[in-house]
């Protein structure tokens, strides 16, 4: 306790030390001009656009063959961002145009027309592709010029193809998947690796940032796109850039800032089908010449897709209410943000459709519905009175981040940024996926995130650049899920006696006589003989709510150091290395109970494993009046999750871990346009401290260790940009080899982390934009991706939500209308087959208790249109639209397996159906 506490106290004097050096001025700064934060001398102009957008933070669009041969201008006594690239373009040729999401378009001055006579309409040409400034290596470069595979998005680019969320980023995006059947339980998937758990213990694989702010904690990585800069898809292991959770790879979206140097204003409107209705609004106010607010909203609402056959609310609805606050400064000494982040979901949760019992009136047995998995379910809840609750997901994120930078000498700046980040999630689900109360279940999870980063970067222009760093971060979490079981109706389960198609009524499973018949098989099975006596006093007993108490703690502390460093050699090579060393220190806790009881059915079931005498004296127990209560005389059984002693006393166990990542490559530029790369890459994934109940009631909790995950990448890519062939091509193809593969497994009825023991992948994936004509742009992306488990019981599985190919395909076609312009966007993404989990759903690996017998938990190969047809007119600031997603309206599974499945319950969750709307946007 004493070293933890000296850490966080060495943290916290860390963050405030340069909080306080960046905030004061310095002696050095105090002696330039007023406005020293703004100067720099004249040289490549590449090289100068990415000093100004890294040090204004102002994101910039521009064609690499505009730079070539061209020098910058002096940048000296500038005031605000807007002189200093005035400053900096003059004598190029090279102007700014704004566009209406703030980025800047780097082109050619409009030359002055003769006075005499206006200058003709010149006729429609193609324009080159622009190429966006990106921080995936953690430093502004060009995409082109970045030795590793992303995929780049635009904030005007996502505005245009209308992604607004995850889900649909990916649809676009080689190599990723991501499903989110509830926006707290999304899954995301980078070339194969993934994860899908609530559990506090587990570590992510796939880094997820909001503007450097770790997000990556499953429960609260899916958040709103809205008003962003740009979003950066990294794969391949970037542990060194990106940290303790980028196995295989980051998602980094960036936020618009705030803008001193003009106002704005932005709306957009949607309405369709379900009741649809979504509102973005946007406005930045610059307070001074070096001061500027912007504010952000977004409220979404749509009513569920899908009915309740039980009555209630529809399912699969939309509730989303979002909001941003960005204080921006571009003072003298440097620049400073800002950014408070607020969402609240509350939708009514996933039509979780049973894969094996056909809707039907829980009394009477008379059926609803059937096996189909895209028909409605009959879905409800309870708690542990036996009172209905609503289903439904109550999420809240909030994240506050501080951001500072500041030039310290020639080509050094120091950065620091603090980030604080907390999601609370209540989702109550009818876990088993059918009409009847057998399990029901509300999964509360917390979060809390602290993160500091300090970072030294060098870059003056000449063949070295570089950075290193240091990162704290402390997270505390926890997972209570209090589970509500029918021990009748599991017992049914468990015998045989609950199968499809439906019984004829509930009399069949819930009569005295039926339930004792069913206790002496499950005797039977556990070698010992139930007389009929007693098994009908017992079936008496047998809980209708058995409340079941699990949870689990997290508590991280973890200090990196890390580096790294770029060579140019001449004008065409160009090397890199970066290493990062990481130290934590765990603790993982458990507190299972048994809070208003023990299970009557349990303790038949334990019965098998004692003496005879004793045996005889426990199912007396079980027959007479104190039968399910605490008595101290008898174990306190559960059916799931024995309790600790106390009955759910809190048991914890330390362990601390360190290892270390790199990263190295190699990029050639054979002719202007064309980047060839190499890359070797070791990531890694911190040891997992796993936390179980006991196996006896009572008894100690079980800690065990998930040996720390290593993945070793190699990587091979072409990035293709011919000049005047107006095409973007980029082409990556990858091996991954996997030590320890960390995965989940059922065993006893609770989920696990296990090691898997090795794993492999290896693929291509290829992405290509071309402008074809004037007003017509196209782009496609494909992936072929083999990843595989190579050892164990799972040898030979593939990995969850990993098909092994994807593809996709857009259009962005305009031409002339009455008035000003019309725009047409159809993208279409196709998937092969893939699974919901690492087991495949095969029967032998089922350690449910009522074991899973049908291989049916996958989504065979489907595809997607979505068409986005637009009108603007000429010089107007609005635009009216109307869009149709998943136009052929195909049926696909967004999920599968469930909480529910560690009882015997499979089920499924079907993706949305096709939607329409219109939606009007206005700005200035």
């Amino acid at each position: 306790m004493a070293a933890r506490l000296r850490r966080t106290t060495a943290w916290a004097v860390a963050a405030l030390a340069v909080t306080l050096g960046l905030a004061a001025p310095r002696p050095a700064l105090a002696q330039a001009a007023p406005s020293a934060s703004y100067d720099l001398p004249p040289r490549d102009l590449a090289g100068a656009l990415v000093w100004y957008s890294l040090t204004t933070g102002q994101p910039l669009i521009v064609d690499p063959r505009l730079t070539r041969g061209r020098r910058s201008g002096r940048v000296k006594d500038a005031r605000t961002p807007k002189a200093a690239l005035a400053q900096l373009l003059a004598g190029t040729g090279l102007a700014p145009t704004p566009t209406p999401s703030g980025v800047l378009m780097i082109g050619p001055a409009p030359a002055a027309a003769p006075a005499a006579a206006p200058a003709p309409t010149p006729a429609p040409t193609i324009t080159d592709l622009p190429e966006v400034v990106v921080t995936a290596e953690r430093r502004a470069g060009l995409a082109s010029e970045t030795p590793m595979a992303l995929s780049t998005f635009s904030g005007e680019g996502l505005e245009r193809l209308g992604l607004r969320d995850m889900e649909a980023v990916a649809a676009l995006t080689p190599g990723l998947t991501v499903a989110a059947a509830s926006p707290a339980s999304a899954g995301f998937s980078m070339r194969g690796i993934t994860q899908a758990s609530g559990d506090a213990t587990r570590e992510p694989r796939v880094s997820v940032f909001q503007d450097g702010v770790p997000a990556s904690k499953e429960r609260g990585a899916y958040f709103e796109l809205y008003d962003l800069e740009r979003l950066e898809v990294v794969k391949g292991p970037q542990s060194t850039l990106y940290g303790r959770s980028a196995m295989t790879g980051a998602i980094n979206v960036i936020q618009n800032k705030a803008d001193p140097d003009r106002p704005a204003i932005s709306l957009r409107l949607e309405v369709g089908d379900y009741d649809w209705r979504s509102l973005e609004a946007t406005a930045n106010q610059p307070l001074s010449e070096v001061a500027a607010l912007r504010l952000a909203v977004v409220s979404r609402r749509r009513d569920g897709d899908t009915p309740n056959l039980l009555g209630g609310a529809d399912l699969q609805s939309v509730s989303t209410d979002a909001g941003r606050i960005v204080l921006s400064l571009r003072p003298a000494w440097g620049s400073a943000d800002l950014i408070v982040n607020y969402q609240h979901d509350e939708p009514s949760g996933p039509a979780l459709k049973s894969l094996t019992f056909a809707p039907a009136d829980p009394e009477t047995g008379r059926p609803l519905g059937d096996l189909d998995r895209f028909s409605p379910p009959a879905l409800s809840a309870q708690d542990a009175q036996g009172r209905p609750r609503p289903l439904g997901l109550d999420r809240e994120l909030f994240s506050a981040s501080v951001g500072l930078e500041g030039p310290i000498g020639e080509g050094l700046v120091l950065s620091s940024l603090s980030s604080f980040r907390r999601f609370a999630a209540d989702d109550q689900q009818d876990a088993d996926g059918m009409a009847l109360p057998v399990v029901s279940l509300l999964e509360e999870t917390r979060g809390d995130q602290l993160n500091q980063e300090i970072r030294l970067a060098y870059d003056a222009g000449g063949a070295w650049r570089g950075f290193l760093g240091i990162n704290l971060f402390r997270e505390s979490g926890t997972q209570r899920v209090p589970m509500v079981i029918d021990e009748r109706l599991q017992l049914a389960r468990m015998t045989g006696r609950l199968t499809a198609p439906w019984p004829a009524s509930s009399e069949s499973l819930l009569g005295q006589a039926a339930l004792a018949d069913q206790l002496q098989a499950v005797a039977s099975r556990r070698g010992y003989a139930l007389s009929r006596t007693t098994a009908l006093a017992i079936a008496g007993n047998l809980k209708p709510t058995h409340l079941e108490r699990t949870q689990n703690y997290s508590d991280v502390e973890a200090f990196d150091v890390f580096a790294d460093l770029a060579w140019r050699l001449g004008a065409r090579w160009e090397v890199s290395a970066g290493l990062r060393f990481g130290t934590d220190a765990k603790t993982s806790a458990v507190s299972p109970a048994v809070p208003l009881g023990p299970s009557v059915l349990a303790g038949v079931i334990a019965a098998g494993t004692m003496d005879e005498a004793r045996r005889g004296a426990f199912l007396q127990h079980l027959a007479g009046p104190e039968a399910g209560r605490w008595v101290e005389e008898w174990p306190p059984y559960g059916l799931l999750f024995q309790p600790t002693a106390g009955n759910g006393d809190k048991i914890s166990s330390d362990l601390e871990d360190s290892g270390w990542s790199w990263r190295l490559t190699a990029r050639y530029e054979p002719r202007a346009g064309y980047s060839l790369y190499g890359a070797y890459a070791r990531g890694r994934r911190p040891t997992v401290l796993v936390a179980g109940a006991p196996t006896t009631p009572l008894g100690p909790a079980r800690f065990g260790v998930a040996p720390a995950e290593t993945v070793d990448s190699w990587e091979l890519g072409v990035k293709a940009r011919p000049p005047g062939r107006r095409l973007a091509l980029d082409a990556a193809a990858y091996a991954y080899e996997y030590r320890d593969f960390q995965t989940t497994q059922i065993e006893g009825g609770q989920l696990r982390t296990v090691n898997a023991g090795e794993a492999s992948a290896y693929g291509l994936e290829l992405e290509a934009t071309v402008v074809v004509a004037p007003g017509a742009t196209a782009g496609a992306t494909y992936a072929y991706g083999h990843a595989r488990l190579q050892s164990g019981a799972m040898a030979g599985n593939r990995f969850r939500l990993a098909p092994d190919h994807q593809a996709s395909f857009y259009l962005d076609l305009a031409w002339p209308a009455p008035g000003g312009e019309l725009r047409l966007r159809p993208s279409y993404s196709w998937r092969s087959k893939f699974f919901f989990s690492d087991d495949n759903d095969r029967p032998e690996l089922s350690r449910a208790l009522a074991p899973d017998l049908v291989q049916d938990e996958w989504q065979d190969a489907y595809g997607r249109l979505d068409v986005r047809l637009e009108y603007r007119p000429a010089g107007g600031g609005w635009t009216l639209g109307a869009f149709v997603k998943n136009a052929l309206d195909e049926r696909y599974i967004q999920e599968g397996g469930f909480i529910g499945e560690a009882l015997g319950y499979s089920a499924s969750a079907a993706g949305p159906p096709r939607t329409m709307g219109l939606s009007l946007r206005w700005s200035r």
